[in-house]
């Protein structure tokens, strides 16, 4: 989620280190909010448009989405409350009450193909990871002192990778056979390329793509960095002269980056959207290609998780109210749900020339 220094003087300030947290705690069961299975078609065109989040002082943040069950969690920036609701219901509910586990503030989100739920603290630079099928809390990993740990993503192999907006660091968290969690310093990202500039926002979004790349959107340039995994070499994608302004969450299907895209200080002219980035196949070229807007609009949309409806989710955060201390423009807080094939450029099509174009270069 696009979160400036500002957002540091409104959460607790702890004195944390690149060190390993916590292991597992138990936590009670949380109580069932499961929908019935049913079959796509016309079931799937009866989801809902949002769903609601409760509280009138919620500022919801990440989301992540559970193909397995149905079910969606999204934290809260307010007090690091968890909800969790399910994709054919109307409104979620509290999952995990705010301060359980130490948590007073979230940032972004994932689940991982064992049901597991990552947790960013954002500047109370923590990282927790949680059972969702009975809420135990089993690691808390910590980042580096005056740190943002911001944005997550879960590769093929398990492998976490989390950036921190803060620091130059992207971290690595790993699970050894006994079940103790690592959180290292992986990736120095001053060493790296990238453009990092001290005291602003940069690496924010990253997703995993295929078995060895990792893409990071740096929300204070626009860039989008492609990252080997094996070497953590790192470059430039370039996307034809254009940039993502405000670049927050990631999320990837079918060769197609989706990029929310916020606009925390209100610049003339700017919608927020999604952005829908179309990519080569070796990951060094990319066209925007659509943009999602629902008919309503979106406020400061800040995390994304694609659904197994081809929908996205997308927090309407309105984080930029939070921040400034502002009661929220609208209530109730909401989670749209944007079908895939609503854009507002004309439907896919495949486009055979387009591996060649992108390896010579878009523009």
């Amino acid at each position: 989620m696009r979160l400036f220094a500002s957002a540091l003087a409104a959460v607790t300030a702890l004195a944390l280190t690149a060190a390993t947290g916590s292991q597992a705690a138990t936590g009670s069961a949380p109580a069932s909010d499961s929908a019935p299975a049913t079959g796509s078609g016309t079931a799937a065109a009866r989801l809902p448009d949002h769903y609601v989040i409760p509280g009138e002082k919620a500022f919801p943040t990440g989301v992540a989405y559970d193909p397995r069950s149905g079910h969606y969690y999204v934290g809260s920036a307010q007090d690091g409350t968890l909800y969790r609701g399910h994709v054919r219901k109307p409104t979620a509910r509290v999952w995990s009450p705010a301060g359980r586990d130490g948590r007073s503030f979230t940032a972004g989100m994932t689940i991982d193909s064992e049901g597991r739920l990552y947790v960013n603290g954002g500047g109370t630079g923590t990282l927790r990871v949680y059972d969702t099928a009975t809420g135990t809390l089993l690691t808390t990993q910590h980042g580096a002192k005056g740190g943002f740990v911001n944005d997550v993503t879960v590769a093929a192999d398990g492998t976490a990778y989390v950036t921190d907006s803060f620091k130059p660091v992207v971290y690595r968290l790993t699970e050894d056979q006994r079940g103790r969690w690592k959180l290292e310093h992986w990736l120095d990202v001053a060493a790296s390329g990238i453009d990092w500039v001290a005291g602003q926002h940069n690496l924010n979004g990253i997703v995993a793509v295929g078995a060895g790349h990792l893409l990071a959107v740096q929300s204070n340039t626009g860039k989008l960095w492609r990252i080997d995994r094996s070497t953590g070499r790192t470059a430039e994608v370039d996307l034809g002269g254009r940039t993502l302004a405000n670049g927050d969450a990631l999320a990837w299907r079918d060769g197609r980056l989706y990029v929310t895209q916020g606009n925390l200080y209100a610049d003339p002219g700017t919608q927020p959207q999604v952005a829908v980035v179309e990519m080569a196949d070796d990951l060094t070229h990319g066209r925007f290609v659509d943009r999602l807007v629902p008919p309503d609009g979106l406020l400061h949309p800040s995390a994304a998780a694609l659904t197994d409806h081809d929908r996205l989710l997308v927090v309407n955060s309105q984080y930029n109210r939070w921040v400034a201390g502002l009661p929220p423009e609208s209530l109730p807080f909401t989670v749209s749900s944007l079908p895939l094939d609503q854009g507002t450029a004309a439907p896919r099509t495949h486009s055979p020339g387009f591996e060649a174009a992108a390896t010579a270069g878009i523009r």
